[in-house]
């Protein structure tokens, strides 16, 4: 594994994937749910990334690499209603439907190979395969 510097503390690790060192990581998982539950209470209110870490009297780094990783979302209660969402809902809806008929096709392909396998052998006896 190749040795990556820490995005948010400069520290050498060896990592695999994310550019964040275990420790800050912890830290950012310790951070995420103030900050969320901070949103919430002020839903009204708007707030950028420094503002947010100084009214918690946190570091801007580990707030603003909340945001970076996509770990917040400012407009929950709006994105619930809004009608990406909505489209979204609606293809999932789609493409499970789509899956089960799929499913339920391709077991109807393999009830009508069993029965055509099964006269095959009533007919001609045995199997209908020969093997070589």
């Amino acid at each position: 594994m190749p040795l990556v510097s820490c995005r948010l503390c400069g520290k050498l690790f060896t990592s695999g994937g994310p550019t964040v060192c275990a420790s800050c990581l912890a830290k950012l998982d310790d951070l995420y749910p103030k900050v969320r539950e901070f949103l919430r209470d002020n839903p009204k209110t708007e707030f950028n990334v420094e503002t947010v870490a100084d009214v918690m009297e946190e570091d801007i780094r580990f707030v603003q690499a909340l945001v970076d990783m996509k770990y917040l979302d400012r407009d929950m209660e709006t994105r619930v209603e809004s009608p990406t969402n909505k489209a979204r809902e609606r293809l999932a809806s789609e493409l499970q439907k789509s899956l089960r008929d799929m499913k339920d096709a391709a077991a109807k392909r393999e009830a009508a190979k069993d029965v055509a396998a099964s006269y095959g052998q009533q007919r001609h006896g045995g199997n209908t395969v020969k093997k070589s």
